[in-house]
């Protein structure tokens, strides 16, 4: 099974000027990318898979060297949440969410979530390290042993206010745990079914019989509604003798005058 944990980070202004620039480099691969998949939709009407993206990094950072200061998982890592946003919005709408939409192009204002999986970060005494090739300072921040033992598999780079990255610095790491299968057959059995009814009716292997009868807190109305009913039938009785007894007056009447 796999956790999550988010880290409070304080990078430095020379910091987080490197992490605006692999936000945009990160960034640029991931409009390329959602272009790539509008035009083949729009022209071709064919979906492009996150495999056939990832195969074209090698020969668009051969094309763009600049590119080759970002860890190269870490592009990887942007063309896989690009993916998994358009898997998450297809799931939308084939629920029926008509607020559902597609994945935008992202702002050069906005600050990028940078992953690194797998590697391309080290922890040593208290300190996580990020690889990059922008300059020669470090991304390096003290997170004591909040990480300790942790079996980490993937380790993001966060502003919880991405635009103009107004918001506060986190890492949100990603480990494994293994969980011991703690299950024991005891020989005992117990059978459920769930009605309508009655909510559950449930038996044992010991012979052992309950039910739970669903709550009808409209029972407690009916009398009522029958009695307002009742009354309804009475007005209704009375208003039809009266109008009856009206039309023989009104008949007996205009005969008077007729005579």
């Amino acid at each position: 099974m796999q956790l999550a944990k988010k880290i409070r980070i304080y990078p430095t202004e020379e910091q987080v000027n490197v992490l605006w620039e692999l936000s945009d480099k990160c960034r640029v691969v991931y409009n390329f990318a959602l272009a790539d998949r509008k035009d083949a939709y729009d022209k071709e009407k064919r979906s492009v898979k996150y495999t056939e993206q990832q195969n074209k990094l090698p020969d668009f950072k051969k094309r763009n060297p600049e590119y080759n200061v970002v860890y190269s998982k870490t592009l990887q890592g942007i063309l896989k949440k690009l993916d998994s946003s358009y898997h998450s919005f297809f799931t939308h709408i084939k629920n029926g969410d008509k607020k559902a939409r597609p994945p935008n192009f992202k702002g050069r204002n906005y600050l990028m979530t940078i992953p690194y999986n797998q590697s391309g970060f080290k922890i040593e005494d208290g300190i996580i390290t990020f690889s990059h090739k922008v300059s020669n300072v470090p991304l390096s921040f003290e997170i004591g042993n909040l990480a300790e033992d942790l079996n980490v598999k993937q380790v993001e780079i966060v502003n919880d206010n991405p635009y103009k990255a107004r918001g506060k610095f986190f890492l949100c790491i990603a480990y494994d745990v293994d969980i011991e299968d703690t299950y024991f057959d005891n020989g005992n059995y117990q059978a459920i079914d769930l009605g309508i009814t009655k909510i559950v009716t449930a038996i044992n292997t010991e012979g052992k019989f309950f039910e739970v009868k669903t709550p009808r807190p409209d029972n407690y109305w009916n009398p009522k509604i029958d009695a307002a009913k009742s009354r309804k039938d009475h007005c209704i009785g009375v208003k039809k003798r009266f109008c009856k007894k009206q039309e023989i007056f009104e008949n007996s009447q205009s005969s008077y005058k007729n005579e």
